[in-house]
């Protein structure tokens, strides 16, 4: 008989632990999109990305590519301009190519596993570096956990947010 292993079956609690929330996305960042879009096509045969492209009324823009490999979403991020610098803290516009990783993201399931998050944030005096709640879109935040050396974000995604992940291409 072939030896195979054996997962257990998931659980997700995210009022547990920030880890115990349900893992499904893996983010980079970027300071040349071209540049990293290539590395992902040329070294790991990444063929086709979901495109979001978003200009704020400052002159700043988030640029986003996004792919599902297996059951995890790849993201590539690219922040530039004023109040980006979630992003460009980790890739300087205009420096050294930069392709690194910059956050997990856990998905949290509705109403109720959101307050629980919100109260472990509270209890545990974690650093939300940014929070978002657009109706009809996503709710979400972003945590700085410096043990790892990462960010971890958590997304309640709404209809909006839902059609686009469900558009993404798979490689």
């Amino acid at each position: 008989m072939e030896e195979r292993l054996r997962r257990p079956v998931p659980t997700y609690d995210p009022g547990r632990s920030l880890l115990h929330a349900e893992h499904y996305h893996v983010a980079y960042v970027t300071n040349d999109m071209d540049r990293a879009l290539g590395v992902f096509r040329d070294r790991f045969g990444v063929t086709a990305f979901r495109t979001n492209d978003n200009a704020m009324d400052n002159g700043s823009r988030i640029s986003v590519r996004a792919a599902w490999i297996g059951g995890m979403m790849y993201e590539i991020c690219l922040g530039e301009g004023p109040g980006m610098e979630l992003y460009t803290e980790w890739a300087e516009p205009g420096g050294e190519f930069v392709l690194r990783l910059h956050h997990f993201g856990y998905l949290v399931s509705d109403d109720e596993a959101w307050d629980a998050l919100e109260g472990k944030l509270d209890r545990g005096g974690w650093t939300v570096r940014s929070r978002s709640d657009i109706p009809g879109f996503v709710r979400a935040c972003f945590v700085d956990v410096p043990e790892l050396g990462h960010l971890l974000e958590f997304v309640q995604p709404r209809a909006g947010l839902l059609e686009k992940m469900n558009a993404t291409p798979v490689s």
